[in-house]
């Protein structure tokens, strides 16, 4: 056995734990042994000083019917768990699946109705890809990259600046 399994032992025999032919071989050990003479002595007088402060504490009722009172309260848990559930009404059904899928359509709408329009710019895009505009207001920019195969179309859509003042800038 390792120190700490002799030391468990030693608190076991003082508890009351060990009884017999174990006791007296343990017993024996602590004789010849002034370690465990002394972790003897001091469990000890540890268990004599926490029985002497402890009060004692009455039940108000008898161990029979306070075992009996446990007993029946978890045979009655038992029942009530083996118990059927009473049938919910309809109403009760169809609320608890109507209402979610009310509030998910509602979400739905309110997403899809708030969502921004792009303005009718009047630009179509043909069948090979190439940009036709019918608005003299939109500038475009258009730039071709075949390493990348790639093109890049940039849409400048500024009403709010006077075509008199962009002419007079860029000059």
């Amino acid at each position: 056995m390792n120190e700490n399994e002799i030391k468990l032992k030693v608190q076991a025999l003082v508890d009351g734990e060990i009884t017999g032919r174990e006791a007296k071989k343990l017993q024996q050990r602590i004789d010849n042994d002034a370690k465990l003479q002394h972790l003897h002595a001091k469990l000890t007088q540890m268990r004599g000083l926490i029985a002497d402060s402890e009060l004692p504490r009455p039940l108000p009722e008898s161990r029979d019917f306070y075992w009996n009172k446990i007993a029946e309260t978890i045979e009655h848990e038992k029942r009530a768990g083996e118990r059927a559930a009473p049938p919910t009404p309809a109403s009760r059904w169809l609320l608890r699946w109507l209402a979610p899928v009310a509030g998910v359509s509602a979400l739905v709408l309110l997403l899809t109705l708030q969502q921004p329009t792009a303005p009718d710019l009047g630009i179509t895009l043909n069948s090979d890809h190439e940009l036709e505009m019918s608005d003299d207001e939109i500038d475009v920019m258009t730039y071709n990259s075949d390493d990348d195969s790639m093109s890049i179309v940039w849409l400048d859509y500024s009403m709010d600046i006077q075509r008199d003042y962009m002419e007079l800038w860029l000059d």
